[in-house]
């Protein structure tokens, strides 16, 4: 009888570990809105209304943003195998999901959300973020990753890693102005806390955030 009730409790432990972390459905390969559509159609709001966001609608805007696809087909010029162009074969940005439920990293080459915290820390990173819009993505920069022939000038490489995280952001962007929701970037965030939520190492570094969500 004690075996049987060890082994529940060790099972419900590991429930509990691993029970944030998501596997995102695939995401849809098409909208049924045209790109200049999405492009007109954009919408930038500090003002959400609170409506929680389907998983597939999310899986498809992170995709847009980071997600895994094959080498650069016309030049070859990375390996990186994004949705988003690198200079050099290494994804440098990372996104990390802050929602009202926890903080969870983004993981494109198995297209899942591993849980960070199970904490709402969207104000402690950022004090003018609405708690209605669905999500705050953070966008950082993993300077571990740094491509060889930018070691000796980090500061361009700083320059280029905000090139490529808002090539990210204008994915999202653009991909929720087709799933009918808005965004805005927000360059204020506090540093300190967000590398606490996201749990970052000594080398990644936070570069701004954007909200998510729903207008009407």
């Amino acid at each position: 009888m004690k075996t049987k009730l060890l082994a529940s409790i060790l099972l419900l432990s590991s429930l509990g570990l691993f029970a944030q972390d998501i596997s995102l459905p695939r995401p849809a390969t098409k909208s049924g809105v045209d790109l200049l559509a999405a492009v007109q159609n954009r919408r930038v709001s500090r003002v959400f209304v609170k409506k929680a966001m389907p998983t597939a609608e999310l899986s498809t805007i992170l995709w847009a943003g980071l997600g895994a696809r094959g080498p650069d087909a016309v030049s070859s010029a990375t390996k990186a195998g994004r949705t988003v162009s690198f200079s050099g074969d290494n994804p440098y940005i990372n996104l990390y999901v802050l929602g009202e439920k926890g903080t969870w990293k983004y993981l494109p080459d198995t297209n899942a959300l591993k849980s960070i915290s199970k904490a709402d820390s969207r104000a402690a990173v950022a004090k003018a973020s609405s708690p209605d819009a669905a999500y705050l993505i953070l966008f950082t920069v993993d300077n571990a990753q740094m491509p060889s022939f930018m070691k000796g000038n980090p500061g361009l490489f700083q320059q280029m890693a905000n090139a490529t995280a808002g090539f990210s952001a204008q994915n999202i962007a653009l991909t929720a102005s087709a799933l009918k929701m808005a965004t805005i970037v927000q360059y204020s965030l506090a540093a300190p806390a967000a590398a606490t939520a996201a749990g970052l190492g000594k080398d990644e570094v936070p570069l701004f955030i954007m909200e998510l969500g729903y207008t009407e």
